[in-house]
């Protein structure tokens, strides 16, 4: 029977979560491994149970340093040719080395015959209970957040490794200092007005589960998918792995449309009370429309069009990697936007970098980005300490280390509230928003500058987390 590993109460069996504190139900298998030792790591307190195994929060017992174990659960760990399998696969994953994807630094068997993982410990909030909590997520911070999911799906794509279990559950999202600039359009006494600002946080992604993940041999690559049983979490399964098709890296695709329709309108596309219902409407109904779902909400039409195709039922045509995904994605921007992708916004067409360089100089049609090496007003490369430097400024709010400590309660308050379509911001607001704060160079020095770091940081957005 269920357990709480909080209260300790019992409940019916098919019940998931604990009806006084929401808290995941496990097993007494689960609640037993608690205050033991596995290997090097003592294992204190679940953290989460998912349908492969428990997540225990844990400690090295020499270095005394937080990371999070997963035990896989017995009635897979039973079988030999499942744990080498999973081990092997686990092993491969980890290879991936991207920053938005977690990082799997051990794994090994248990004296009983189990199997787990050991993974860095992450000090944030699940995609899952975000939207749960908040009931959707706003445009332009969807996008950011899908932006990055794509970026780490190349990586692991370019490995020949497909997820298969991508959603909301397996996204954490780690608040991090702002190092960006916004721009947001803003109604005042009936006249639009552009105001650009430095993000203050924004959500760090990193993806989970990839210890499970299928990776494809040279003969599946070759063959362009792989065989397999159904797989996944219904809501988010691309009809070819409904029907227990052959699967590729455009089952993916099909799984972060569907995250970022459950973003945008607080709900997947597809729901149903019996999972044969879910999959079955996967496998053959059309998708609805997100903004006739959640017409009261900013969702661009290019948005749902790069929606509308990720979700097609037939994989040729879908787009075609997820590098292809994420250039479209650029595109999708609304009322807010940084200022790489400010062409999105219409009044700001000549604002973005497709437009005009880090001076402010109109580009030539077939030279439209920034130069490399970036440079400066003074006319010289801009270098890692000037980066640091100007992102280190005002007491550190934008410090790009992200090493500050922040409690999951206070991520919302910190981010800053983004303006609706149409809507009116008082003078006093605009006149904060639009205040120097402290710049190390003059104000147009600054802002050309500021410029300079957008690019570099652009430059280096696959290789490190600042």
């Amino acid at each position: 029977m269920p357990v709480c590993p909080r209260c300790r109460g019992r409940y019916p069996s098919g019940e998931r979560f604990c009806p006084h504190d929401t808290t995941v139900l496990v097993e007494d298998v689960d609640i037993e491994r608690i205050g033991t030792t596995v290997d090097k790591y003592t294992l204190l307190e679940i953290l989460g149970r998912g349908g492969m195994g428990t997540v225990y929060r844990a400690e090295h017992i020499y270095i005394r340093k937080r990371f999070a174990v997963k035990v896989l659960h017995s009635q897979f760990a039973k079988y030999e040719d499942a744990v080498e399998r999973f081990l092997r696969e686990a092993q491969a994953a980890s290879s991936i080395h991207h920053p938005n994807i977690v990082n799997v630094t051990d794994f090994g068997t248990m004296p009983g015959g189990g199997v787990y993982f050991v993974m860095e410990y992450l000090e944030g909030t699940s995609l899952e209970d975000y939207i749960e909590d908040k009931g959707f997520i706003e445009l332009h911070r969807a996008l950011n957040i899908t932006n990055q999911m794509s970026l780490a799906l190349a990586a692991a794509h370019e490995q020949h490794i497909v997820h298969r279990d991508l959603k909301p559950d397996n996204i954490m999202l780690i608040p991090k200092p702002g190092r960006r600039n916004v721009i947001r359009r803003v109604t005042q006494h009936g006249s639009i007005r552009l105001l650009t600002e430095r993000e203050s946080r924004f959500d760090f992604v990193k993806i989970l589960d990839f210890g499970i993940a299928k990776v494809l041999t040279a003969e599946e690559t070759d063959a362009g998918a792989l065989p397999g049983a159904v797989f996944g979490t219904p809501e988010y399964m691309s009809p070819e792995a409904a029907r227990g098709d052959d699967v590729d890296f455009r089952a993916d695709i099909y799984s972060v449309g569907v995250i970022l329709f459950d973003m945008l309108t607080g709900r997947p596309p597809f729901e149903a009370e019996e999972i044969s219902d879910v999959l079955a409407m996967h496998i053959s109904k059309p998708p609805p429309s997100p903004r006739h779902v959640a017409p009261e909400r900013e969702i661009t039409a290019t948005c749902e069009e790069l929606i509308m195709r990720a979700l097609a039922k037939d994989p040729a045509d879908r787009h075609q990697s997820m590098d292809e995904f994420r250039e479209e994605l650029q595109h999708c921007y609304g009322s807010v936007a940084y200022r790489r992708n400010a062409a999105s916004i219409p009044e700001a067409r000549s604002v973005g970098p497709e437009a005009r360089n880090s001076l402010g100089e109109l580009l030539p049609n077939d030279e439209k980005t920034h130069p490399n090496p970036v440079q400066d007003p003074r006319g010289k490369p801009v270098t890692d300490d000037e980066i640091e430097a100007f992102l280190n400024q005002d007491d550190g709010r934008h410090r790009a280390n992200g090493q500050q400590s922040m409690r999951d309660t206070d991520v919302e308050e910190r981010f800053d509230p983004i303006p609706r379509p149409g809507d009116t911001i008082p003078a006093p607001i605009i006149e904060a928003m639009d205040t120097p704060s402290g710049p190390i160079l003059s104000p147009d020095e600054e802002e050309r500058l500021a410029d300079a770091v957008d690019a570099a940081l652009d430059d280096h957005e696959r290789d490190a987390e600042l």
